[in-house]
C-alpha cells in the first residue's frame, strides 16, 4: 500500500473542522466516553446539548456513578437507545469500584466495560489518554477503502489495517514543515480530523461530494469519481407493507428475561390499531398517556401477512415509573407467540 496522504487531511481540518465541538475543549477519559456513547448512532448536532448539561451536573466520572436510573433519565431522556444509559450506569460504577475512579488505559481493560465497543475503546485511548492509536470505525474505514480502492463497500484486512496503522505512527512522529497557522501532528488531532473530513467531505452518497473540491486527488475514488462504489446486492426481502394497513403488536420486556402484559393471569402482548404515522413514536405516545410510562422502542422485527390482518412486531421496555402489569417468563411469551407460527 502507499503511504496513505494524511498531512493533506490535518491541512483540511486545521482551516475547515469542527474544533469547537465541547468534548474537544474537554479531553480527559470521562469526557470521551461520555461523548463517545452519546454519539453512538446519533448525530453529532443532536449530542451536544445532551453532553453540556451532563458534564456540567456530573463533573467528573464519581458524581456519574452515584446516580441512579431515575436521577439519569431526564439527561437523557429523548436521545434515544435506553440501554445506553443503564450501562453507562454501570460502567461508572465499575469504574470506580474497580478502577479508583480511573478509566483503564488498555484495549483489552475497555472494551470489557458494558456498551464500550472497539472504537469507543480506541477513541478513550487516543483522545482521553493520549496514545499513538489510529481509531477505526466504519466512517474512518470509509476513507481508507475509498482511497484504495474507489469503493466503501470494500472491507480492509487485518493487515492492511496493521499497514495503515504502522503509517500512522510514522507519520506522527516525523517533525511537521513549518506553515504558518498550521498546529502539529498530535494522533488527536489526526483522528478528529478523519471524524470530520468523513462526516463533511467524504459523505456517503458520492452524488453529494463535491469532486471540484475534493482534497485526496491521488485516490481511486478521485480518479473513478465514485464510479467504482457499487454496494453488494442485498437479499430478497418479503412483500412490503403499508403502516397504515396492518395492526401494531408490542411485546413489552425487560432485558428479554421478563415479559409484562397487562392480563395478570396470562401472557398476552399489547395490540394497537393500524397508525399512519411513524410506528415507534405512536407506541411511545399510546402508553403515555395510557398508563403514564417511558418506553424505548427498538425497530421493527417482524412481519405477518395474515388472510384478516397484517402485523408489525415491536419489542419496546419501560424506562420510567412505576407499573401495575403481570410478569411472565419467557416460556409464557414463547407460548402465546405459537398463535402466530
Amino acid at each position: 500500500m502507499q503511504n496513505f496522504p494524511f498531512e493533506i487531511i490535518l491541512d483540511w481540518y486545521q482551516h475547515h473542522g469542527r474544533h469547537t465541538l465541547p468534548w474537544r475543549q474537554l479531553q480527559t477519559p470521562y469526557h470521551v466516553w461520555i461523548s463517545e456513547i452519546f454519539l453512538q448512532q446519533t448525530q453529532v448536532e443532536r449530542v451536544k446539548d445532551y453532553f453540556n448539561q451532563v458534564v456540567e451536573a456530573f463533573p467528573t466520572v464519581q458524581d456519574f456513578a452515584k446516580l441512579s436510573y431515575d436521577e439519569f433519565f431526564p439527561y437523557y431522556q429523548w436521545l434515544g437507545y435506553y440501554s445506553r444509559a443503564r450501562n453507562m450506569l454501570k460502567t461508572a460504577g465499575i469504574i470506580v469500584e474497580q478502577y479508583d475512579g480511573v478509566f483503564p488505559d488498555t484495549y483489552h481493560e475497555l472494551v470489557s466495560l458494558p456498551w464500550v465497543w472497539p472504537y469507543t475503546a480506541q477513541a478513550i485511548l487516543s483522545f482521553g489518554h493520549n496514545q499513538n492509536i489510529l481509531a477505526f470505525d466504519t466512517n474512518i474505514e470509509k476513507i481508507f477503502s475509498r482511497y484504495y480502492f474507489g469503493n466503501k463497500f470494500q472491507k480492509l484486512s487485518k493487515t492492511e489495517k496493521q499497514e495503515l496503522q504502522e503509517m500512522f505512527e510514522e507519520f506522527c512522529s516525523t517533525p511537521p514543515p513549518a506553515r504558518e497557522g498550521v498546529g502539529g501532528r498530535g494522533w488527536r488531532e489526526i483522528n478528529a480530523a478523519m471524524m470530520d473530513f468523513s462526516s463533511i467531505i467524504d459523505l456517503n452518497q458520492v452524488g453529494l461530494i463535491d469532486f471540484e473540491n475534493y482534497p485526496l486527488r491521488s485516490s481511486k475514488f478521485f480518479e473513478t469519481k465514485g464510479s467504482l462504489e457499487i454496494a453488494p446486492a442485498k437479499k430478497t426481502s418479503m412483500k412490503s407493507i403499508k403502516k397504515d394497513d396492518a395492526k401494531i403488536i408490542v411485546i413489552l420486556h425487560e432485558n428479554h428475561e421478563t415479559y409484562f402484559s397487562a392480563h395478570p393471569d396470562e401472557f398476552r402482548a399489547f395490540h394497537l390499531e393500524p397508525h399512519s404515522w411513524d410506528h415507534r413514536h405512536y407506541i411511545q405516545d399510546i402508553f403515555r398517556q395510557q398508563y403514564s410510562l417511558e418506553l424505548s422502542v427498538r425497530p421493527v422485527y417482524k412481519k405477518l401477512t395474515w388472510p384478516e390482518w397484517n402485523y408489525f412486531f415491536y419489542h419496546a421496555q419501560i424506562q420510567s415509573w412505576e407499573h401495575e402489569f403481570g410478569e411472565f417468563g419467557k416460556s409464557e411469551k414463547l407460548e402465546w407467540e405459537k398463535r402466530f407460527n
